[in-house]
């Protein structure tokens, strides 16, 4: 409005040059321009359009608005000036109306920096214009506020006259909503006269419910509200009363007074109370209270000195009183403050803090106190006590302090110490409450003087506790960018506790120093420090054993105006140094770094080797050199195939150079053992073009059943969006260990690949894979949503996977991706009837599925991942998978006949196989039966689940079935078995098998034989030998080590009965048994109960009979039989026994007597009734045959003692091709001269002798008695 008036002011010279004869368009030109110039500053732009008559009695404008740096905020619409221009002649501007039709005020304007406002206070006037303004009435049909505003949209009317006269000024002004919100209106009468030093303020605003003010103060409930304020009389001694009421009821009511001026100082009251609970939310009630008083007595001396003789606030729970005394330089001369926040009742009190989370105390305490006429001391004391909210309690905190504010030389000096901590920390995470502990102290140090060197912490400390914080700090003023220079220090003496906070495991102790400045304003940082720890564990095996013992970091950065240097870093820890320094520039770089870990084996037990390295960069992401140089030495990572490539010594080496943004690859190699990969060309967003190639020339070093070589090249040519790419790859006599994967990759091997990205869309021109066995042939695109890819392969004989089917398998088929699922069509051919279709749609996510699978295939195809069980016969199928994919949304039929399953684990063979599986609603409803190889048959019939917990209800039928072991046993069992409840787990088995006649042998595996040899490794193993081994179980795969999930065990309800004929024969025993087992319990936990026991037996060594007087057969926790044989003879006062008992594969054989004798003893009085020293050399060999026969294999023992005791290297008892056994002893009669003699059953003899001439030539002969002897010279080498 000041610039308006001013302006029309400037414009009375130019009404005479206006002359009538003006067009109008040089008018509005001229004026608007004129108008949009002087209005105009920084940060503001006024634009006018529309403007009219001027220099008429009546002016208008279309529209005016104000812009600042984000746009228009304020637009004026509709413009109407009816003023006098003959009065502006007199110095006066006399406005009949000035009217505006719509005011928008679209959001606050954007302030522009402003200076500081003065120190010294000014006395109020109104300002003198070079022209007096009346103004009979300034309208606008519709002001509209912004939601920026006032916080909420606004649209009201406004009403107003203005007079601005000689220094004599006053407004009446009444504005009214016209919006859709609560009624509110606004009245105000304001006058004041700079000679009489009369104001006058008369301000009344009213609002129905519901209305903006309580809207935006967020006052309970939305009260109607109603402020007053009225107040008359000089300046110098001005009073105003001021009243607010919600609801109708007074909330707040007092008076303010004014008294003196700015000259001599001017005084101030305040006394302020009511009833403000309402106004807060219920629960503040309790601390607001029904009363609360407000009460201030202050001066504001010309010098600008502030005294507050009196301060107090007085609520329910809050009560404060004080004085204050402030210098014109701000410095403290005296400090009375009390203050205290609690209940009468000691309960907790809710502080009105509004947002965040709710805040109770039961008590709290301020005195601070200070007088710089006693003295220059000042104390301050804060107690809070039972502090609680819903993220945080504590049962204390202390703040105490003490210092001196005083002057020296004119100038301010504060100092102090701050004593401060807190007790009972109790946060709501108990992973935050674990590291910080219960309780926390500390204490600061602080000194500022002014013109001195800024604001001084010599020491800042806070304890917990096991670990704590040393500092010291010192803050320059703005001439330095507000810089921060201190030194820390900081301690943990046990990381653990911060465990839960890292959401890992952390175990170790720690130190941490740092010195150096920083600049808060500029952001220039001069630090050193050090970090260091000891037996360091975050969680991680190769970090933690990294970590262990002592490790440091050192380092020291500069960051100024030239950039940053990194003037040293140092990471030391266990084996490994490493090392970085250079300098940050925008106008060029140089960094670089070393690397060397002497020993990786302290990451773990799979870890091996030695590695260095180093890398630089110089010059700038615009034009820079890259090089980064790594060896490695015997490195081994726990990865079988990688710890063989990285064998020896292996290389990585990377050169390049950034131009424009783009990377240079001039090199990059990886060499190692048996690894060269090599690659160049050029990285960038525009458009890139790399090459690589890869060579394997010998896959052996991956290890057993790896062998053959493989070379490949690549490239890539173009961008993300469009490239071309291309692959080719040649393999040699391949092979992974895999026998049928070998058998397919045989000979040599062709991958070529081509393929284009054409605006994101990847095309599929070429894609082959072929050798004489395997040729796969792939076309397509990929396209948006959109992908297709067509697919021709043929096996050229499948019998290279399953022996029993010569000839050629094929795959043909479709499959297409569009509208989130795939479309296939897919269909195989193959030798014995394979003729497979699947057609249908699969979910892109592969959630569902909606196929049919039908058309027949051969059971033998499941031999290589069952083995080395076997399967054979022909399958039919016709299925369909709707819905998941899971075995439950299965339906159709499968069914086979004339088949057979074989299982050689447990000695099991089926033929004539005939079964069919009938799946639907979720469930296997099958019907099945087989013959037994050895007789009797087997029926299965009922149903299983087909989704967890795969719950079953079969019955198995057994019928005459023969079951035998040719090493153990051979029976015919009958009866029926029952499997029912969840596969997955807790099923019970439960039946009836009665045994016919069953012979139960006690193998014999001779006397004095080898064992296996134990830790042999196979060397370039051949994939079928190692096959053969798997099926053998003689590989440890580890399977049985807990690899998989724990599954419920089986519960067990059979019965195994056998009135009679249960033969246990062999070791020269022949023993009849009878009974009944019963097993229950379960499969992880066999409870057997009942025995076979004895009826008739005996036990026949070297013709001596002797009678069974026990046998027992049971079971005792698995399912191997449990066997106990005793047989007894007296002779000469002495019981002798023998006692065979022991799992019936392999039994132990003892003997005994009374009184106890040796074993050997015990036998040669058992047979020959004398003593061992009382027996022939016959008798000697005789009883070597019967220890054979008893324990039907070698070992110590008896055997051993009867070696021992006639001073042989060797003795043994052999069988010849008829089945004649000969007795064998052998001593070595010299380091290279050995001597053997053999008597056989039938009296022949023959002695033999051998001599090592060297390691491996031997020289051999022999004599018999016969009169037989030959001569031998034999060369043997071991491979």
């Amino acid at each position: 409005m000041r610039n308006l008036v001013f302006l029309l002011w400037l414009l009375i010279p130019l009404a005479p040059v206006a002359a009538p004869a003006q067009t109008e368009e040089a008018d509005r030109g001229f004026l608007t321009g004129f108008l949009e110039d002087n209005l105009s500053s920084a940060g503001r732009e006024v634009t006018i359009t529309g403007f009219a008559g001027a220099l008429s009695s009546r002016a208008t404008i279309a529209e005016m608005t104000f812009a600042d740096g984000e746009g228009i905020w304020l637009t004026l619409r509709d413009l109407s000036l009816d003023w006098s221009r003959s009065a502006l002649l007199r110095g006066r501007l006399s406005v009949t109306e000035l009217t505006a039709g719509e005011i928008i005020v679209a959001r606050r304007p954007v302030t522009e920096g402003e200076d500081l406002p003065s120190p010294e206070a000014t006395e109020f006037s109104l300002p003198e214009l070079p022209v007096s303004i009346e103004i009979g009435r300034l309208a606008a049909e519709r002001l509209e506020l912004g939601a920026g505003v006032i916080g909420s949209p606004l649209t009201a009317s406004l009403e107003a006259k203005v007079v601005l006269d000689g220094g004599e000024g006053g407004v009446t002004l009444t504005a009214n909503r016209t919006d859709d919100g609560a009624e509110g209106s606004l009245a105000l009468n304001a006058s004041y006269s700079n000679e009489t030093r009369q104001l006058v303020l008369d301000l009344d605003v009213t609002e129905d419910e519901g209305g903006i003010a309580a809207t935006l103060l967020d006052l309970p409930g939305a009260p109607a509200v109603d402020l007053t304020i009225a107040g008359s009389g000089p300046i110098e001694n001005y009073a105003a009363d001021i009243r607010l009421a919600t609801g109708g009821t007074d909330r707040l009511a007092g008076q303010v007074t004014l008294q003196g001026n700015a000259t001599s100082g001017r005084s101030f009251t305040a006394e302020l109370g009511g009833d403000v609970a309402p106004l807060f939310l219920p629960e503040y009630a309790e601390f607001f209270g029904p009363d609360v008083r407000l009460a201030v007595t202050g001066e504001r001396a010309a010098d600008g000195r502030l005294d507050l003789s009196q301060l107090a606030v007085q609520t329910r729970a809050l009560t404060l009183d004080g004085q204050l005394v402030l210098a014109s330089d701000g410095l403290p001369e005296r400090i009375d403050l009390t203050g205290r926040i609690a209940l009468e009742d000691g309960s907790p009190v809710l502080l009105p803090l509004g947002s965040g989370p709710e805040t109770r105390l039961t008590s709290a305490d301020l005195v601070v106190s200070y007088d710089s006429q006693q003295d220059a001391g000042w104390k301050a004391d804060v107690r809070v006590v039972g502090l609680d909210r819903p993220d945080f309690a504590a049962d204390r905190f202390t703040l105490d302090g003490s210092g001196r504010i005083n002057r020296r030389e004119g100038k301010a000096v504060v100092g102090g110490t701050l004593n401060y901590g807190a007790e009972g920390l109790s946060p709501a995470n108990a992973d935050l409450a674990t590291a910080l502990g219960p309780q926390l102290e500390g204490s600061a140090t602080f000194f500022w003087s002014e013109g001195g060197d800024g604001l001084r912490l010599p020491r800042l400390t806070l304890e917990g506790e096991d670990y704590g914080l040393t500092a010291g700090l010192r803050l320059e003023g703005l001439d330095s960018g507000l810089t921060v220079y201190g030194r820390g220090d900081l301690r943990f003496a046990e990381l653990a506790r911060f465990s839960g906070l890292a959401g890992r495991p952390l175990a170790g102790s720690g130190t941490a120093s740092l010195t150096g400045s920083y600049a808060l304003l500029g952001g220039a940082i001069d630090a050193e420090g050090t970090v260091a720890g000891n037996d360091l564990a975050i969680g991680q095996s190769e970090l933690d054993g990294l970590l262990r013992g002592a490790s440091e970091v050192d380092f020291s950065v500069l960051r100024d105006t030239n950039g940053t240097t990194l003037r040293a870093l140092e990471i030391r820890a266990s084996t490994l140094l490493a090392q970085a320094s250079g300098t940050v520039a925008s106008g060029g770089s140089d960094l670089s770094a070393t690397l060397a870990f002497r020993d990786l084996s302290v990451l773990g037990d799979s870890y091996a080797g030695s590695l260095e390295g180093q890398a630089r960069f110089s010059g700038t992401p615009e034009a820079g050199q890259v090089s980064f140089e790594a060896k490695g030495n015997g490195l081994a990572i726990g990865q079988p195939q990688a710890d063989a490539l990285l064998r020896g010594e292996s290389t990585l080496r990377l050169t390049g150079s950034l131009d424009e943004g783009a990377l240079e690859l001039r090199e990059l190699a990886v060499n190692a053992a048996n690894l060269r990969l090599t690659a160049d060309g050029r990285l960038a967003t525009e458009g890139s073009d790399v090459s690589a190639e890869l060579a394997f020339p010998d896959l052996s070093v991956l290890g057993a059943g790896y062998r053959g070589a493989l070379e490949a090249t690549a490239r890539f040519a173009g961008t993300p969006q469009n490239a071309t790419i291309t692959a080719e790859a040649t393999g040699n006599r391949l092979a992974i260990g895999s026998q049928q994967a070998d058998a397919l990759l045989a000979g040599q091997s062709a991958l070529s690949l081509a393929m284009r990205l054409e605006d994101g869309a990847l095309k599929i021109d070429r894609a082959r894979l072929n050798n004489p066995q395997l040729t796969v042939d792939a076309t397509g695109s990929v396209a948006g949503a959109v992908r297709q890819l067509a697919l021709e392969a043929r096996l050229a004989n499948l019998a290279l996977v399953v022996p029993q089917f010569p000839g050629a398998l094929t795959l043909n088929g479709t499959a297409e991706e569009s509208g989130g699922s795939y479309r296939l069509n897919l269909q195989a051919q193959g030798p014995g009837g394979i003729n497979l279709r699947t057609t249908g749609t699969l979910a892109s996510n592969l959630s569902t599925a909606n196929l049919a699978i039908a058309g027949s295939a051969q059971a033998a195809l499941a031999n290589a991942f069952i083995a080395p069980r076997t399967v054979t016969g022909p399958l039919n199928l016709d299925l369909r998978l709707n819905g998941p994919l899971a075995l439950g949304s299965l339906s159709g039929t499968v069914s086979t006949s004339g088949g057979r399953i074989a299982d050689p684990a447990l000695a099991i063979a089926l033929s004539d196989v005939a079964a069919t599986a009938n799946l639907s609603g979720g469930r296997a409803q099958i019907s099945a039966s087989a013959a037994g190889t050895e007789g009797g048959r087997l029926e299965v019939s009922g149903g299983i689940g087909l989704t967890p917990p795969l719950e079953s209800d079969l019955t198995i039928r057994v019928q005459r079935m023969v079951l035998k072991d040719p090493e153990l046993f051979t029976t015919t069992a009958s009866g029926p078995i029952t499997l029912s409840g969840p596969l997955s787990g807790g099923a019970t088995i439960a039946g009836r098998i009665e045994l016919e006649e069953t012979e139960l042998r006690i193998p014999s595996t001779g006397f004095g034989g080898a064992s296996g040899l134990d830790n042999l490794q196979h060397v370039n193993e051949p994939a079928p030998v190692r096959a053969t081994r798997a099926r053998a179980r003689l590989i440890d795969t580890g399977a049985s080590r807990g690899g998989g999930a724990a599954r419920r065990p089986f519960g067990l309800n059979l019965t195994i009965s056998s009135p009679d004929r249960i033969f246990i024969r062999g070791r020269g025993l022949d023993a009849e048994l009878g009974g009944e087992l019963l097993i229950s319990g379960t499969t992880a936990n066999v409870v057997p109960s009942g025995a076979f026991n004895l009826i008739r037996g005996r036990l026949d060594i070297l013709g001596k009979r002797l009678v069974l007087s026990e046998a027992l057969l049971q079971l005792q926790g698995d399912f191997v039989p449990y066997v106990r044989v005793v047989a007894s003879n007296e002779s000469d006062g002495i019981i002798s026994s023998v006692v065979i008992q022991g799992q019936v594969d392999e039994p132990e054989v003892s003997f005994s007597s009374v009184p106890e004798l040796p074993q050997e003893e015990v036998l040669s009085r058992l047979l020959f009734g004398r003593g061992l020293a009382s027996i022939s050399a016959l008798q000697a060999a005789q009883l070597a045959s019967a220890v054979a026969t008893l324990a039907g294999r070698g070992g110590q023992g008896i055997v051993g003692n009867l070696r021992e005791g006639f001073g042989l290297d060797d003795l043994d008892i052999v069988t010849d091709a008829e089945g004649d056994a000969s007795l064998r002893a052998g001593k070595y009669l010299s380091e290279n001269v050995y001597t053997e003699i053999e008597v056989g059953q039938q009296g022949q003899s023959q002695i033999n002798l051998n001599l090592d001439v060297t390691r491996n030539v031997t020289v051999r002969g022999s004599a018999g008695g016969d009169g037989g002897t030959s001569l031998g010279v034999f060369i043997e080498k071991d491979y």
